[in-house]
């Protein structure tokens, strides 16, 4: 009863912000979750999760109706996410989305489960069968506020400015960054601390270490890389990959694996890390793909600066 509650006061102060700068909000659907908000033509379905303790890390557990998506389809549409101990929602567009749920069908109760993992290294959203994807990018209510208003622009970024933005991101969370020893000279010093790039790696095997090293950016605690990010800009997206999969299976513990690319090419993502073996590994829930909007923003939220 007390969940309930506290569920209902966080999100009617959700929408008691939205009604002052919006106007009345109108229920959609036969639930008291998806509402219209007609003043900018969009609809957002909240859910709502208490935070629960997963080892160092937290998560929340939602359930989507599949009736409420259908809804949603194809309209300019957001998923408002509410955690009891989360200061901000997270407010995805369910257009960037909509396709993975499209991969998988709802449970026998009628609602598609996703997880939302809160880590030192990033916050995943996980649906599950369909895969995990980074939504750093998406906490507060800033996106409605962008469809009446000049957005942030992102500008066109080449390899190794998105490779400089994910070491400035990783920086900021307190990690040591590493490079492939051919782009250290390249990286933009603006938003790169040259004394957070380690100048070598752990040893790991023979058999790894040179794959390894190669890799376009690793964030690093002590000894422990704790997230790993191929940046394809215009390699294939299956050589990424394939590094990701020799380093699951080589190197205890790493989970975080990031494939980073123009927002075009997530279909290409979907398609490749949707391989029989990298189901079978279990790669697949352990991968996020990020476009360079998503890095841009990232970066922007954490350092509140254009780049």
């Amino acid at each position: 009863m007390y969940e309930k509650i506290m569920a209902n006061i966080l999100v009617q102060n959700i929408i008691n912000k939205l009604e002052h700068d919006f106007g009345k909000l109108k229920k959609v659907g036969k639930g008291n979750s998806l509402f219209e908000i007609s003043s900018i033509d969009a609809l957002i379905y909240f859910r709502y999760s208490k935070v629960s303790k997963v080892g160092n890390y937290t998560k929340g557990f939602f359930g989507l109706r599949n009736e409420d998506l259908r809804i949603i389809r194809g309209k300019t549409a957001f998923i408002c996410f509410v955690l009891n101990e989360i200061s901000e929602p997270i407010l995805i567009p369910f257009r960037k989305y909509e396709y993975y749920f499209g991969l998988c069908q709802p449970s026998s109760d009628g609602q598609y489960k996703v997880l939302i993992f809160f880590k030192k290294n990033g916050t995943e959203l996980y649906i599950a069968n369909a895969g995990k994807y980074n939504v750093d990018a998406y906490y507060g209510l800033s996106q409605l506020y962008d469809i009446t208003s000049a957005s942030l622009v992102v500008p066109e970024l080449s390899h190794t400015q998105v490779q400089s933005l994910i070491g400035a991101i990783g920086i900021k969370k307190g990690y040591d960054l590493w490079f492939p020893e051919s782009d250290k000279c390249k990286l933009d010093n603006k938003v790169i601390d040259y004394s957070k790039i380690r100048k070598q790696l752990p040893v790991y095997s023979s058999d790894i270490d040179g794959i390894i090293s190669e890799i376009d950016v690793i964030w690093l605690e002590n000894l422990k890389p704790v997230s790993f990010f191929e940046v394809e800009h215009s390699t294939p997206i299956y050589s990424g990959l394939l590094r990701f999969n020799d380093v699951l299976l080589t190197v205890s513990g790493a989970d975080n694996f990031n494939i980073v690319a123009q927002n075009e090419r997530e279909g290409k993502f979907s398609k490749e890390i949707g391989r029989p073996t990298f189901r079978q590994n279990k790669l697949i829930d352990k991968v996020t793909f990020l476009d360079y909007g998503n890095i841009y923003n990232w970066y922007f939220n954490l350092y509140e600066t254009k780049y």
